[in-house]
């Protein structure tokens, strides 16, 4: 009877120190992907921004061109009114 007792005592205290064991484990390995993961957000969100970045020059350029031609037309229809009018 004794030698039973001992197995059941020994398969539960084994039990649980195998899940102690298994949750330290995996805490240590959920820091590793968290540190892995904050890692690459951050990257992430630096490149997002470089984009955002160019993005915004590229359209501040394009609205210039834009603002350049409207002028450029508008200056050359008002010329072509003065000359049709002869002033």
């Amino acid at each position: 009877m004794k030698k039973g007792g001992n197995f059941f005592l020994g398969l539960i205290l084994g039990t649980i120190a195998g899940l102690v064991i298994g949750i330290i484990l995996s805490t240590k390995k959920e820091n590793k992907m968290r540190n892995i993961l904050e890692k690459k957000t951050e990257e992430l969100r630096n490149n997002l921004q470089k984009i955002g970045k160019n993005i915004g020059k590229k359209v501040n350029r394009i609205k210039s061109d834009i603002e350049e031609k409207w002028k450029k037309n508008k200056i050359d229809k008002i010329d072509k009114v003065e000359e049709e009018l002869g002033t």
